[in-house]
């Protein structure tokens, strides 16, 4: 059940009644449970939520405090919040939220130590599950594009900042974070690596080459600046 509040405009609870029981709320992991009588109508509930909202918001606000702090990832160049949710769950759940927000849900057992690992791992199974549903049909593209193809392709992680490979073997390796640029950006790293495939060094003929299919490329490379591909 919900009443309006300030995240989404709603604060969403969870009733329990009882034979023998007082009125109580509680906030704990991420949610907002009602105690009540079994004789407790949903109407009064729903009045006494009102009453308490207040209170309700600075209690998840608090909670959120012991919680990690709010991060930012992008998603085809698009901003995205990371909240973290502590759950009875087994393992790490994450959902895409229409609001542009990530919710990373944790079993309760990591609420005490520390899981800066855990959400990274998250993160990076995200981006991976993103580039294998969507590499398939972009290198296709890119084939078409360039009447040329890899002896193979790879989503794997590369070294620190590396965003796409073209090895001697003429195999392309795309680093699954390289979606968190934009769909252009995303697309100009795969012909890049495509013209590998004819010009191993950045010459005069590759760049030649680049600016045939990419024409303002400069303008994509000034947007990746610190990565390398």
């Amino acid at each position: 059940m919900s009443i309006f509040g300030k995240r989404n405009n709603v604060i969403t609870y969870k009733v329990n009644k009882a034979i023998n029981s007082d009125m109580y709320i509680t906030v704990q992991n991420g949610e907002v449970v009602v105690n009540a009588p079994w004789y407790f109508t949903s109407n009064k509930i729903q009045e006494i939520i009102k009453e308490k909202k207040n209170w309700i918001l600075e209690q998840i606000e608090e909670e959120k405090k012991s919680l990690p702090n709010m991060r930012n990832v992008k998603i085809f160049g698009k901003n995205y919040d990371i909240e973290v949710v502590y759950k009875n769950v087994k393992t790490p759940e994450l959902n895409l939220q229409e609001d542009y927000t990530i919710e990373i849900i944790l079993p309760n057992k990591y609420k005490k130590v520390g899981n800066e690992q855990i959400l990274k791992m998250s993160i990076e199974k995200m981006y991976e599950q993103i580039a294998n549903a969507q590499i398939e049909n972009l290198m296709e593209r890119v084939r078409i594009m360039t009447g040329m193809a890899p002896e193979e392709y790879s989503i794997s992680k590369l070294g620190k900042n590396v965003l796409g490979k073209c090895l001697d073997n003429k195999m392309i390796i795309i680093n699954p974070e390289l979606f968190q640029f934009k769909r252009e950006i995303i697309e100009y790293v795969i012909i890049h690596e495509f013209c590998h495939l004819k010009y191993k060094s950045h010459g005069k003929r590759f760049s030649e080459m680049l600016q045939k299919y990419v024409p303002s490329y400069k303008k994509y490379d000034n947007e990746i600046q610190g990565y390398e591909i």
